[in-house]
């Protein structure tokens, strides 16, 4: 009953959630998109995540006095996952540019830390910048607010006026105004992991996060697991067929994993087989993790609200089991009619770790045809932690239903013609029999 509850609220969510599709952004001037760009450019350079707020980068405002548009540039607006939120903001505030008009276009006539800035008249014919700095520059304390007026003469910023104690609450930019204590919270997350079902129709799943109607975990057929997740408004959506890429970071582990999902043909649904950091991290130790989200190939990211991690481990480590059965399972049912081959009396051919998936195993493929023993570990080259090692199967000693080959160094516990358990060194988890056809080329002999 449980798991009809579970699977059902999964189905109504991947119906009722509506995708939205991507407005095009209206285009800066060349001299704005510049500086966004190069910001992209260079943290994608130094391995970071370019996570813009894009409505909040530039400004249309007229300070020059010329009549045409200057444009103020907020560096706040983007950060870098490689330099965190701080690195355009210190005691002093943030920083600002200021594009301002020429006759050859666009070019930078301010840029300092300020706590907040706005444009104002400053006589009838002029406007003018009133900007909001450290306390120092007015001569008082840090933490106190000044209020620096600059009028643009054509050449250079004049400043006009200064004050003491200046409100920032009103200003643009900057700190940004002080936050109202009456505004509503920034929405949270805070449903628990549930887990439902027994064999392939088990599943792990979370609901009601602000831009997911529901993020799950299911058994992947062939082996191992995969994650679905249905957005509602707010999530950016790639192209057809292109994938939706979701990063999580747990801020106690200081790590981070890359989930790529793509949408299945005629749901709102995005799947794909999950990420091994992903999976430990929905594991781990946080309360939750920070999300970020890229439709356009990690180019750009956004930022989504944390997803809880309540009851997420108790639900993924109920998950694993019952997915390593069904594999196992459906193994036996693949190679029905074939023959076990002596001395270990198992069916020849590939064994992987039942919670993985045939195509690609996590470490390495067993391989067996009564004579020779292969640990297929990717087709590396020789020496590397890839190579596959073939060898004749050696010496074999039974005792108690479990086999020892002295020239492998390992226990093989056989759980089934089609279900195996090796020890080599420490106990590993049951594998199962693979077809060779489903195996990609480089974890099978040649």
């Amino acid at each position: 009953m449980r798991f009809a509850f579970v699977l059902m609220s999964l189905v109504a969510c991947s119906t009722q959630a509506t995708v939205h599709a991507q407005t095009a952004p209206k285009p800066w001037p060349r001299e704005v998109q510049a500086v966004y760009d190069q910001l992209k450019q260079d943290c994608r350079a130094e391995g970071g995540k370019f996570v813009p707020d894009r409505a909040g980068f530039a400004t249309q405002v007229e300070v020059t006095n010329d009549g045409k548009p200057d444009w103020v540039i907020e560096y706040a607006a983007t950060r870098c996952t490689t330099s965190g939120y701080s690195a355009w903001c210190g005691t002093a505030g943030c920083v600002i540019g200021i594009l301002g008009s020429t006759k050859n276009g666009l070019r930078e006539i301010y840029n300092d830390n300020v706590r907040g800035w706005d444009v104002i008249s400053v006589d009838a014919k002029r406007k003018g910048l009133m900007l909001l700095t450290h306390g120092s520059v007015c001569g008082g304390y840090g933490a106190e607010v000044c209020g620096q007026t600059l009028v643009w003469n054509g050449r250079k910023w004049v400043q006009t006026g200064m004050q003491r104690n200046v409100d920032p609450s009103k200003m643009k930019g900057g700190d940004g105004p002080i936050e109202d204590a009456d505004a509503a919270p920034p929405p949270q997350h805070t449903a628990r992991w549930q887990f439902a079902g027994t064999g392939s129709g088990a599943i792990a799943a979370v609901t009601g996060h602000p831009e997911f109607a529901a993020i799950g975990i299911r058994c992947q057929p062939g082996g191992g697991l995969y994650m679905t997740a249905v957005p509602k408004a707010g999530v950016p959506l790639p192209a057809p067929g292109q994938p939706l890429l979701l990063s999580f970071r747990s801020s106690m582990e200081d790590r981070e994993g890359t989930q790529t999902l793509v949408q299945e043909p005629g749901k709102n649904d995005f799947s794909g087989t999950i990420d091994p950091v992903v999976e430990s991290l929905l594991s781990g130790r946080d309360t939750d993790l920070s999300l970020i989200a890229s439709s356009d190939g990690g180019k750009e990211w956004k930022d989504l609200s944390y997803v809880s991690l309540g009851g997420s481990t108790a639900a993924i480590r109920s998950l694993v089991p019952q997915c390593a059965l069904a594999a196992g399972a459906a193994s036996g049912a693949q190679a029905a009619g074939q023959t076990p081959v002596a001395p270990l009396g198992i069916v020849a051919g590939y064994y992987v770790n039942e919670s993985e998936f045939c195509a690609s195993p996590e470490f390495e493929a067993l391989y067996y045809d009564g004579k020779r023993l292969g640990l297929m570990r990717g087709g590396g080259a020789p020496g590397s932690l890839e190579e596959n090692f073939v060898g004749p199967l050696g010496k074999v000693e039974k005792s108690r239903g479990t086999f020892f080959l002295p020239d492998w160094s390992m226990e093989m516990k056989i759980l089934s013609p089609t279900r195996i358990q090796l020890t080599i060194q420490d106990t590993g988890p049951p594998m199962r029999w693979c077809p060779a056809e489903q195996l990609g080329a480089k974890w099978r002999m040649r």
